[in-house]
């Protein structure tokens, strides 16, 4: 993923979770820039293979953006609370290396991306800068992001089931999508402030 975000000097996380809860890009990317060598080191810690464990730090990044406003209790504690994000993120695939077996379509919650994708996201925690970048996937990367990360269909077997797709296809598809939304929020750390000061004008 190459270097993080500057992780905004003198900011105390607190202040970052405030602007990040009113859909500040910026100092979501410097939060999660702060705190994204640990991810990692947590992430390596338990799944022992890098390529994995970045794949496991981006997919819990992106689970902490729509968890992020109603889970964190204690925006001081922003740092374990990312950290445990990524260990159950870890912990989820090595309990299921493989595609979960497929189930009814029909009975599945939220089947089908679209507008109801979108209103279960913006029901959770709406950033601008998301929108952004889920609309800038092209249709085929949106639809399997929108089911992985917005909605109750999450198995890789159960998003081929909803999009008519292979597994396989699942899998390159949001490897790709996942490294594109990544990309966008480490983008974000040219437009965060330098110091604390800078950052408290530019709220201000």
């Amino acid at each position: 993923m190459g270097t993080p975000p500057r992780a905004g000097t003198g900011v105390p996380d607190e202040e970052l979770v405030r602007h990040v809860r009113k859909g500040d890009a910026a100092s979501l990317g410097a939060l999660l820039g702060r705190y994204y060598a640990s991810m990692f080191a947590v992430a390596l810690g338990v799944l022992r293979d890098p390529v994995d464990a970045e794949d496991a730090v981006q997919d819990a990044m992106l689970t902490a953006v729509r968890r992020l406003a109603d889970d964190l209790r204690d925006p001081a504690s922003a740092g374990p609370w990312l950290r445990a994000v990524v260990r159950n993120e870890c912990r989820m695939r090595l309990r299921s290396p493989g595609p979960a077996p497929a189930e009814r379509i029909d009975e599945l919650p939220d089947a089908s991306p679209g507008a109801d994708a979108f209103q279960a996201f913006d029901q959770g925690a709406t950033r601008d800068w998301v929108w952004h970048a889920v609309r800038r996937l092209s249709p085929p990367l949106q639809a399997v992001t929108l089911l992985r990360y917005f909605t109750g269909v999450r198995s890789y077997e159960h998003i081929a089931s909803a999009c008519g797709i292979p597994v396989g296809t699942v899998r390159s598809r949001l490897s790709q999508a996942r490294g594109i939304l990544a990309r966008e929020l480490i983008a974000t750390r040219d437009t965060f402030p330098d110091d604390a000061s800078g950052f408290t004008e530019a709220c201000a």
